[in-house]
């Protein structure tokens, strides 16, 4: 057994054991607990359930949108920003007409994101890939 006759070793030893494990369960929490308040709830890819189109929304504010396939759309990358307090997703495009350019209200319920249009109010849904 490790330091058999030394009581005071043995102790150390231990103290040692539990303040080094004690430390690293406090920094697994505090990263968990950071990464679940502070990650982008959008993140992933997202398929329409209407049209077929994919979307890719990347943590950096990046947003790809792929066409569905045969529509003969070109995929095109667009820059987002998201408000979590308020549930408001932004999309800004390069071109005025970009097809996802706006604001969105948006509801995330288990794989099931729907962005709902501010101005107008149309709803597009999108299930998790």
């Amino acid at each position: 057994m490790i330091l058999k006759n030394n009581e005071e070793k043995r102790s150390t030893l231990w103290r040692t054991v539990l303040t080094v494990s004690s430390v690293l369960i406090v920094i697994i929490a505090v990263f968990f607990i950071v990464k679940l308040f502070t990650d982008n709830p959008l993140e992933g890819t997202w398929i329409s359930e209407d049209t077929g189109q994919t979307l890719v929304i990347r943590d950096k504010g990046e947003l790809t949108v792929s066409p569905s396939d045969g529509s003969g759309d070109e995929e095109f990358t667009a820059h987002f920003s998201v408000d979590t307090r308020t549930k408001v997703l932004t999309v800004q495009t390069e071109s005025s007409g970009g097809i996802l350019s706006g604001t969105y209200n948006y509801n995330v319920e288990q794989d099931t994101l729907t962005l709902t249009e501010r101005e107008y109010g149309n709803q597009m849904v999108f299930v998790r890939k």
